[in-house]
């Protein structure tokens, strides 16, 4: 990636890490992020001739209790080393990371450290249950949250998208050290942790600091642990859904349950290209857009979002709406619109946006390491999607838009106590 100022060097060692690094020379900043692949989709598992289920949840209740080494927080150790340091949950990925404009070295290894080796008891997992179900409870009253947690819900019979990355509060009031302990085992050995570094320091010698920490980690694994995702059927699991909430207008979700991709690069190529579709029929782009804001069917709360993948495929349209039948009403026909295709000037506007945001993300060192980990746990070279927004044309946007299916839709309202 010469063209933009990057060297990046990319191994396995021999533990099955694997390390992505990105120099980025003129930068004093740096930013370390160490991923498990597995979240909140890792509820049933294989390996080998063993079938795992975990409670919901695991993996987010797991990074909770993760931030601990001898005993001790490593976030104060960090803050000493003059580095701040977070994590985060997904449905396929659990983050720890820490950013710093000092030294590198000592953050680095404890940043290895803490997450390859596991400090749990029953005391900290029972003190974590109160505040994780507090943070479920907080989610379950925001709206938005809880349309799109429903609108989930309604369109999977069994794939784990039905659940919260937080787990039920079942699983999280009954988790115990066990259960943490045997999903942490599985999904947690080296080689299925990826380390991605961006930093203006020199990549050669982190590696040489990577390669030395490692040899205290040793893979314990000798199999493959798989996630079992479960085949889904055409229909949704309910065509509709309604509650009340203490709101002063009501929100709709408009879901469409779609076929899902073989191969991970057209999904990534179908998302790109439905996404555009919708930027230009649910924004400012698109000329009845005002009349939709003037007429209250919508308010500035509004969006459409897709989500092609190999295991899963949807697109949601929502809003916060006077008048939700008359949402309803519009969404679907405009839906049956997608099929006639795009506008080319529209399209040329938004291939210039999309080309403008990606290079953009190579200078956030957040965006560019999430990116290059989504890449590698999903299995595509993220530095050709570049290549391939550059090459998109209407032509290929058009086709897809012929392959949607609007025949499994659902709707989820989300109405005021008093209505």
């Amino acid at each position: 990636m010469k063209q933009f100022n990057m060297i990046v060097k990319e191994e396995t060692l021999d533990n099955g890490l694997h390390v992505i690094l990105v120099k980025k020379p003129g930068y004093y900043r740096s930013l370390f992020m160490l991923a498990v692949n597995a979240g909140g989709f890792d509820i049933e598992q294989q390996y080998n001739d063993l079938h795992l289920h975990h409670r919901s949840g695991c993996a987010h209740f797991l990074e909770h209790q993760m931030f601990r080494l001898n005993g001790q927080d490593v976030t104060n150790q960090f803050a000493q080393m003059q580095a701040s340091t977070n994590a985060f949950t997904t449905y396929n990925k659990t983050a720890y990371y820490f950013q710093t404009t000092a030294d590198i070295e000592a953050p680095l290894n404890l940043l290895c450290d803490f997450v390859e080796e596991l400090d749990i008891d029953t005391k900290s997992v029972n003190k974590e249950k109160g505040i994780i179900l507090s943070e479920y409870d907080m989610y379950q009253q925001q709206p938005e949250q809880r349309l799109f947690k429903e609108t989930w819900k309604s369109l999977y019979v069994n794939h784990p998208l039905r659940y919260d990355v937080l787990g039920t509060p079942e699983d999280i009031s009954n988790m115990r050290v066990e259960d943490l302990s045997t999903f942490y085992h599985y999904n947690y050995d080296p080689s299925k942790l990826t380390l991605v570094g961006i930093t203006g320091q020199d990549i050669d010698k982190i590696m040489d600091i990577i390669k030395e920490n490692q040899t205290r980690h040793p893979s314990l694994l000798n199999g493959e642990v798989k996630r079992i995702i479960h085949s889904e059927p055409d229909s949704c699991a309910r065509s509709e859904f309604s509650c009340a909430m203490d709101i002063s207008t009501p929100f709709v979700c408009v879901g469409y349950k779609e076929k899902t991709e073989t191969d991970i690069h057209l999904a990534i190529k179908k998302d790109q290209c439905i996404q555009m579709a919708l930027d230009a029929a649910m924004t400012s782009l698109n000329p009845t857009y005002q009349t939709w804001l003037d007429n209250e069917i919508m308010t500035n709360i509004n969006g459409a979002e897709c989500d092609f993948n190999v295991d899963h495929s949807a697109i949601l349209y929502y809003a916060q709406t006077h008048h939700p039948d008359a949402y309803i009403k519009m969404i679907d026909a405009m839906s049956k619109e997608f099929s006639k295709g795009m506008d080319p000037s529209i399209f040329k506007a938004l291939k210039a946006r999309a080309i403008a945001q990606m290079i953009r993300g190579f200078d956030s060192f957040e965006n560019l390491a999430v990116e290059l980990l989504e890449a590698h746990i999903s299995g595509y070279d993220y530095w050709k999607q570049y290549e391939m927004i550059t090459n998109l044309e209407v032509e290929q946007i058009n086709a897809y838009l012929q392959t949607l299916d609007l025949e499994h839709p659902t709707i989820t309202t989300i109405q005021p106590k008093n209505m």
